[in-house]
């Protein structure tokens, strides 16, 4: 089962592999810094299950209060965070699956009234389930089976996970976003527009990055970008720029055998003090110590 931490924020990996396309993502927060998964997105879609704590996710813009036992569903290319106080635990374990596990090859009913709809916008999603509003005791009960089928390596097991994530899809299509919510998620301008700005920073990453020239980039005022994106992102410009960075240089301190210096610079950094002292703001710890710590886990 994969751990989940800051270096995990940039997901344009697949989820799993072609062969079964899902992931359970476990994530246990340190209770003594602010705790973050960075707003990203991707093609996957996604349940969260919140297991102990509080905090506040945010869905495409929209800012939702959160708590131990909440469920929370992201569709297919959804703009979603997760963040938590300092202070406060936030553990969470997350279902992620290619809509092709529950789709048919061909042109019957199934994919027509259930999966085309959805991909198509006309059957919208809810995205929040407490736990008194249904169906959240059927959605728990499937990814509590997806949890633990996860961890076991026994013949056919890939068939009760399906069967369980087509009674998860059975049970959202049952109940479906409100008018309102409807309303409210077909607000796509501002989401492609977050979407454009993520994706420009994820691939210039490494090279300088200044409010002056994203803004100029996305034509806006200085103070009309910063507005924008911490309205979006829930984070400064600056924050989400270091908090990207750094997993990217945990990615690799892990991966790789490059010098600090070399990854440092790789990552944008030109100043090997400014790059270490925020590995240490985020980590709490030196890039050295955190490879040697990790040098040893699977």
């Amino acid at each position: 089962m994969k751990k989940t931490d800051i270096s995990t924020i940039h997901e344009t990996v697949l989820h799993g592999d072609l062969r079964f396309h899902l992931m359970v993502h476990e994530y246990a927060s340190d209770p003594s810094r602010s705790e973050r998964v960075t707003s990203h997105w991707h093609e996957e879609y996604e349940l969260l299950y919140l297991t102990e704590g509080t905090g506040t996710a945010h869905v495409n813009g929209r800012s939702l209060p959160v708590s131990a036992g909440d469920i929370l569903f992201f569709s297919s290319g959804e703009v979603h965070s997760i963040s938590a106080p300092p202070g406060l635990p936030l553990t969470f374990y997350a279902v992620v699956f290619g809509l092709e596990l529950i789709s048919s090859y061909g042109n019957d009913d199934i994919q027509q009234k259930y999966i085309h709809r959805q991909t198509s916008g006309e059957l919208l999603f809810q995205t929040f389930f407490p736990p008194d509003a249904p169906p959240y005791q059927e959605l728990c009960s499937s990814l509590e089976a997806i949890r633990a089928l996860y961890q076991e390596d026994f013949s056919s097991h890939e068939l009760l996970i399906k069967a369980e994530l087509l009674r998860i899809w059975h049970y959202l299509c049952r109940y479906p976003a409100t008018e309102a919510l409807r309303v409210y998620q077909r607000d796509d301008s501002r989401i492609l527009l977050t979407k454009k700005i993520l994706r420009f920073i994820q691939e210039h990453y490494s090279s300088v990055l200044t409010l002056e020239g994203l803004s100029s980039a996305f034509h806006m005022s200085e103070g009309q970008f910063c507005r924008f994106f911490k309205s979006q992102v829930h984070m400064t410009l600056i924050e989400y720029i270091n908090y990207y960075r750094i997993g990217i240089a945990c990615d690799q301190l892990l991966t790789g055998s490059e010098p600090v210096s070399t990854i440092a610079t790789g990552c944008g950094y030109s100043n090997i003090s400014y790059f270490n002292r925020t590995f240490r703001k985020y980590m709490h710890c030196t890039p050295g110590e955190y490879r040697k710590a990790h040098a040893s886990c699977p």
